[in-house]
């Protein structure tokens, strides 16, 4: 129950820094040089994607909830040893979240100092891949194609939709 709680706070911070964040960019001036669209279309996207993220996060603790009220009784362990041992599972899961962070941080960084030497197609791809095998275990082609079907597409969402150019890296196209 405490996530849940934890989730409606996420999303809510989150759509009122997206609703400042759209704020700031309405007010950005108006420059129509070469491109259509101008410098706000990019951070509107921004904005919505991440308003939209969060009502996402919103419905999925909904659902949640819903799920667990709908459990009667909670499942207890047959013996004080079985306890023992959910308990002792459920204290090493707490203890690794701060190495889960500074391992996604780190993974991140990563990603950040090599985006522009390896280039999008390959280092996004990687990026990807890489943490949809830690949260995504056992599925590795699962895996495999999200990554490259997401970096694909967004690669050819900027190049060839809105014009973006991306860094090709050690790649010639």
């Amino acid at each position: 129950m405490k996530s849940i709680k934890g989730d409606v706070w996420l999303a809510f911070c989150v759509i009122t820094l997206a609703v400042v964040y759209l704020y700031m960019d309405m007010r950005l001036p108006e420059v129509r040089l070469s491109d259509p669209l101008g410098p706000k279309a990019f951070p509107a996207l921004v904005g919505v994607g991440l308003i939209a993220s969060a009502l996402t996060l919103l419905l999925e603790g909904r659902n949640r909830h819903r799920s667990h009220s709908h459990i009667d009784t909670p499942v207890r362990p047959a013996s004080a040893a079985a306890a023992e041992v959910q308990h002792a599972s459920s204290a090493r899961e707490s203890k690794n979240h701060p190495l889960i962070l500074i391992g996604m941080v780190a993974w991140t960084a990563l990603y950040y100092l090599a985006f522009e030497r390896v280039g999008y197609l390959l280092a996004t791809s990687i990026f990807l891949f890489g943490l949809l095998i830690y949260f995504n275990r056992n599925r590795l082609k699962t895996n495999l194609a999200i990554a490259l079907g997401v970096t694909v597409f967004f690669d050819l969402l900027f190049s060839q939709l809105l014009g973006v150019p991306m860094p090709t890296g050690f790649l010639p196209f």
